[in-house]
């Protein structure tokens, strides 16, 4: 009898592993993205509640990003809080995995960060508006590509790329 349970839990193993294993790394981007998205919904929250400019400034080359509670005159004027993209997902990153087009068109910048002016940096005033761009989260293992941002509205966004458009 023992033999046989062995035998069933070797089975349901060899089953279970590789789809666990090829549901992980998407679990770990969804997660990094979701963070992602929190961070710029707190943002843009903080602006309005505290009556001051906030920034959440990407910097991709490291796979990191800060919230800053006080935006003044292009620089970090407040305290910054960092957030390291590899923490929240092992082999998740800025790039754009399979996807062919940014949203919403043109080219892909060539850091995955497409807000300008300041360069990489998200920006609200204390009406919840803001600069529109968009970040490009993929993993390392996976096809899958994820766009977190925002529209000049405050409006922040999170779309997948599905083999032809983003949704």
């Amino acid at each position: 009898e023992v033999l046989i349970v062995v035998g069933m839990i070797g089975v349901l193993s060899a089953i279970a592993i590789p789809s666990y294993i090829g549901w992980l790394p998407n679990s770990k981007l969804k997660s990094a993205t979701r963070e992602m998205y929190s961070t710029l919904q707190k943002a843009r929250a903080l602006a309005v509640k505290t009556n001051r400019d906030t920034a959440v400034i990407f910097d991709p080359a490291n796979n990191k990003y800060d919230l800053c509670d006080d935006w003044v005159a292009g620089a970090c004027a407040g305290s910054a809080q960092t957030m390291d993209i590899a923490t929240l997902g092992y082999g998740v990153g800025c790039g754009h995995g399979n996807a062919t087009t940014p949203v919403p068109g043109g080219a892909f910048p060539g850091d995955d960060v497409s807000y300008s002016a300041p360069v990489n940096v998200a920006t609200f005033n204390s009406r919840g508006l803001g600069n529109a761009g968009y970040v490009y989260l993929d993993h390392q293992n996976n096809t899958t590509t994820y766009a977190v941002g925002s529209l000049s509205s405050g409006s922040i966004r999170i779309l997948k790329w599905q083999g032809g458009a983003w949704e």
